[in-house]
């Protein structure tokens, strides 16, 4: 029965072959290999597309449940509340209060009660202040801004984490399959090598070198197994469920040409470059609100009051007064405080802009370790998959060479050592490649959830702040806003481009390898115990190559 390798991109799937070739001939196949066996066929039973996941569902469960992205999307809503906020103090504010009350006194003999109540409306309306809710409204759509970017960070954040453990997932299922055909080979061996101890065709070191190799890949296994685990785990906390069986992971999207633009878009989309803008657009703004406070303020109120007897309500007439006036205040000294405020408003505001170098130096090294990540692991991927082929040819004329006795044992444990740790290297190589793929569209802003799971319906933080920005909203706020412009700083401060960065160079560049091929990155790996010796002709052969091997 031909072995037909499941199309994985990482290792094999499916029956196990039965037919022994000379690698695996060296003793029976050990009991559980049939255990394994039933469970692929059981497995076979079932159509793989009931229950196979793809990434696009991973990050589908992801962006609808995952608990981060929950809180910042509620935390968005509250900086939304914050703008509508600032905003109403333009309009006017209208209280209505009522108080009453009863009193009995009794004194020698003597008592006596009284009782009142009162209700007022009062209503008050700013017109002027010299800028200051100005600029707490331009700090309120600033940090509106730079929250909507928080929520992209964090979706982009939560995708990327989806990629890493599906992948890690794959990458590990993978490790653990080489682990046990690792074990597989070297128990097949050990029991060989006894067997032919026996006659004396090996000694007792020979038994003790394959035991001693068989328990450091158990243990290795096991080590391979607690991996496994743990990456399910991390798969369970990003996508809220444990991973059933994974398809393969389908391409990314298309990346920059070159480093140079990489770094253009880095400049343009990187969720943490942008929000540090808006960080400093926001302290900018706080700055002009703070120079307000120099100015003078106006506002008119008026208030209205009635009062009479408590507990003769409708039969008493009762007294009522009706205040109206205006107050303007300008503030003439302050023992330095609001000259203080201001500085510290402006020093803050020149920090932010730092921040902003800050955040551009951390987004341009985010795009070249990527950039470089990604060249070495495309290089790798090419040469280990030639490191792999290279050495599964030494371990099967190892394997045969040992037969014939131009081997000892030692030099074919070597071999098989060396084509378990070539493929373990190209396992993990292949996963590189992905998750840096990954790394360098978040790096440019483009790693998306939508553009991986496209049914997906998208949650749009700008549409919840366009419907609670008017709530409450009246005719006096837009006088108020008009007036609050004459003579008032603007929520833009002094900027130094210096300081901020923009005449900063960008790192160094280097060129990035060519992509290995989706046909190589998913080319099944072929288990240790089939391996198979390449003629010069391109015919495979088996074993043994170099004839019957001659008796002692």
């Amino acid at each position: 029965m031909k072995r037909r390798p499941l199309d994985r991109p990482w290792g094999w799937r499916g029956l196990r072959k039965i037919k022994v070739i000379s690698i695996r001939n060296r003793a029976s196949l050990p009991d559980r290999i049939f255990g394994h066996i039933a469970c692929a066929a059981l497995a076979l039973c079932v159509p793989a597309a009931a229950w196979a996941e793809t990434l696009a569902d991973a990050v589908a469960a992801a962006y609808d449940r995952n608990p981060q992205l929950v809180q910042q999307r509620y935390l968005q809503k509250a900086r939304d509340e914050n703008y509508v906020q600032a905003r109403s103090q333009y309009g006017p504010s209208v209280t209505v209060t009522t108080s009453g009350g009863y009193h009995y006194q009794s004194l020698s003999g003597r008592s006596g009660d009284a009782d009142n109540q009162q209700t007022s409306l009062s209503i008050s309306q700013p017109l002027y202040t010299s800028g200051q809710i100005r600029g707490q409204v331009a700090a309120a759509r600033a940090g509106v801004l730079g929250g909507q970017e928080q929520v992209r960070l964090a979706e982009q954040q939560i995708v990327q984490d989806v990629v890493l453990v599906y992948a890690g997932v794959l990458r590990d299922q993978a490790r653990v399959e080489i682990g046990r055909e690792n074990v597989t080979v070297l128990e097949g061996q050990l029991r060989q090598n006894r067997k032919r101890q026996e006659i004396g065709d090996v000694t007792l070191t020979d038994v003790a070198q394959s035991d001693a190799r068989l328990a450091a890949a158990e243990l290795q296994l096991a080590t391979l197994e607690a991996d496994l685990a743990i990456s399910r785990g991390q798969y369970l906390e990003i996508v809220g469920h444990n991973p059933g069986v994974l398809e393969p992971l389908p391409q990314l999207g298309a990346l920059p040409r070159t480093i140079d633009m990489a770094f253009d878009l880095a400049e343009q989309n990187n969720p943490s470059f942008l929000i540090a803008q808006y960080v400093e657009q926001q302290s900018s703004a706080s700055a002009a609100s703070t120079r307000g406070q120099q100015g003078p303020t106006l506002s008119v109120s008026a208030e209205g009051r009635y009062s009479n007897r408590l507990l003769n309500f409708g039969r008493d007439p009762g007294t009522k007064d009706f205040i109206t006036g205006f107050t303007l205040t300008q503030p003439i000294f302050s023992g330095g405080a609001i000259r203080s405020r201001i500085r510290e408003a402006d020093a803050r505001n020149r920090a932010d802009q730092a921040g902003i170098d800050v955040a551009r130096r951390s987004a341009l090294q985010a795009v070249t370790s990527a950039w470089v990540q990604l060249s070495a692991a495309r290089t790798a991927v090419v040469t280990g998959q030639r490191q792999v082929d290279s050495a599964q040819q030494a371990f099967a004329g190892m394997s045969c060479e040992e037969l014939n006795g131009l081997r000892a044992t030692i030099e074919t444990l070597n071999a098989e050592q060396e084509l378990q740790s070539a493929q373990i290297q190209l396992v993990e190589n292949r996963y590189q490649v992905y998750v840096s793929h990954a790394q360098l569209l978040a790096a440019v802003g483009g790693l998306s959830a939508q553009a991986i799971a496209d049914n997906i319906k998208v949650y749009d933080p700008e549409a919840n702040f366009q419907r609670v920005r008017y709530r409450g909203v009246t005719p006096l706020d837009l006088v108020g806003m008009g007036l609050d412009r004459i003579g008032s700083a603007g929520p833009r401060g002094p900027y130094s481009p210096d300081l901020a960065g923009e005449n900063v160079p960008t790192p160094e560049t280097v060129p990035l390898a060519a992509a290995p091929g989706r046909e190589l990155m998913n080319r099944p790996l072929t288990p240790m115990t089939q391996s198979q010796l390449r003629l010069p002709n391109g015919d495979s052969a088996r074993c043994p190559l170099l004839g019957p091997r001659p008796r002692r």
